[in-house]
């Protein structure tokens, strides 16, 4: 029994961390460019900003600064056939998340934010800058 309530009293502590590092530094600030160029690299300005999000077309200015720091990683050292993959997977953000003259600066939020899930996990999967084979992504549901 003591068991039990030490894995869930484990389980807790360790929720409630990861809840917190998904609070964004800034509180109810927006975080700008600066605060996204600023992150000391790839996965850390793809944390920041899935934390601080503003969940409009503003967004997608902030995209281009992580998608640079995580493509800087990978990119060089990925083969013909994995940029092809690499590019492929990106047009499926593309067209999960079309945006249209109609579709307005939501549909430009989650295009962003899925591209940018795109190369974090292609930065993630290049240990010591090679990526062995293709890494698992699927588009993600990107919540509005």
């Amino acid at each position: 029994m003591r068991i039990g309530w030490t894995i869930l009293i484990s389980l807790t502590l360790v929720g409630s961390v990861a809840a917190e590092e998904a609070k964004c530094p800034k509180g109810q600030a927006p975080i700008q460019l600066e605060d996204i160029e600023g992150a000391p690299g790839c996965l850390q300005a793809h944390k920041l900003h899935e934390a601080c999000a503003w969940g409009s077309s503003g967004d997608a200015n902030m995209t281009e600064i992580v998608v640079r720091k995580c493509e800087a990683g990978f990119m060089d050292h990925l083969t013909a056939a994995q940029k092809r993959r690499y590019e492929a997977r990106a047009q499926a953000c593309g067209d999960r998340y079309p945006i249209t003259p109609l579709g307005g600066s939501i549909q430009i939020y989650l295009s962003a934010m899925c591209d940018e899930d795109l190369a974090a996990t292609y930065f993630k999967a290049a240990k010591g800058g090679r990526i062995v084979g293709t890494p698992r992504w699927k588009v993600p549901d990107i919540a509005e």
